[in-house]
């Protein structure tokens, strides 16, 4: 589906009442997600259908609205306050909207203690009370709210390669084709094959290994996504990323995708990356 679908199908969940209580909206321009994710919250939240043209409309677009909060980062991250401010200012019902609703602009950028408190509203969603978290680094949002949320894709602009794994071209340069080359060795149904390649990964410094497995892991999921709801199958430039992988059993992708997750979220806290890499290939199948 192309942006303008996406949109409309999201506002006829909210008119037919089987909206999802959060989405996670996967984007390369957040200015621009941003205001299209507005005139969503517009478009359900208007008194007489046309928008622009109520005061619930005229008090979102001047950020007075009480019942529309936006959260941005300050100094790269997210913190606590400003989601314990949505979590007191929703505790009654919407004072002039249909639905109270949050936004998280660059939600990757939530710190461990903003993301438990905003769980709060994750894992036991109340009626009336809808978030959008933005991110342009899907591959970085943690586990317990991208789980939690229907996840949904919206480009814009001139998309590329570049574009759908949310990297630069010095990225690119430096990690593309070490990516590709581990894809190709987790292909191998052997572990002696995948673990005879580990020594030309481990090699590289600890942050450069992560940079690439985050890679790694985007690619699988596009190839998921791809399969599951056919996602890219339009895009010429995606090619490429969706043929490295050669499987196409949903069960597999996901297994490996949880894998590739769980080994992101420790790697960091492991001190030997060595071992750390080699177990990953291990348990790889």
């Amino acid at each position: 589906m192309n942006n303008e679908e996406i949109i409309n199908s999201i506002i006829n969940s909210f008119h037919e009442n089987n909206n999802s209580h959060a989405f996670l909206i996967e984007t390369n321009n957040i200015n621009a997600c941003y205001q299209d994710i507005i005139n969503i919250i517009k478009k359900v939240n208007c008194k007489n259908g046309t928008i622009d043209d109520c005061n619930v409309c005229h008090t979102i677009d001047a950020g007075t609205n009480p019942d529309i909060i936006t959260v941005r980062p300050e100094k790269k991250e997210i913190n606590v306050e400003p989601i314990d401010n949505i979590l007191a200012q929703f505790m009654t019902q919407p004072l002039i909207s249909k639905y109270s609703m949050y936004v998280i602009c660059e939600a990757d950028l939530l710190n461990q203690t903003a993301a438990n408190s905003i769980l709060k509203f994750l894992e036991e969603p109340e009626e009336g009370i809808v978030g959008f978290f933005i991110t342009n680094r899907y591959s970085s949002m943690l586990p317990t709210i991208s789980s939690r949320c229907e996840h949904i894709i919206m480009r814009y602009g001139n998309n590329s390669i570049l574009d759908l794994l949310d990297i630069n071209e010095e990225e690119y340069d430096s990690y593309y084709n070490f990516t590709k080359n581990i894809i190709e060795c987790l292909n191998s149904d052997q572990s002696y094959e995948r673990l005879a390649k580990v020594s030309s990964i481990t090699a590289k410094e600890r942050e450069d290994i992560l940079k690439i497995f985050k890679l790694v892991y985007k690619i699988y999921v596009i190839k998921f996504e791809n399969i599951v709801n056919n996602n890219y199958n339009n895009l010429e430039y995606a090619q490429e990323l969706l043929g490295l992988i050669k499987t196409e059993d949903v069960s597999i992708l996901t297994k490996r995708i949880k894998l590739l997750e769980e080994f992101l979220n420790d790697y960091r806290l492991n001190v030997n990356k060595d071992l750390f890499v080699n177990k990953l290939f291990m348990v790889w199948e």
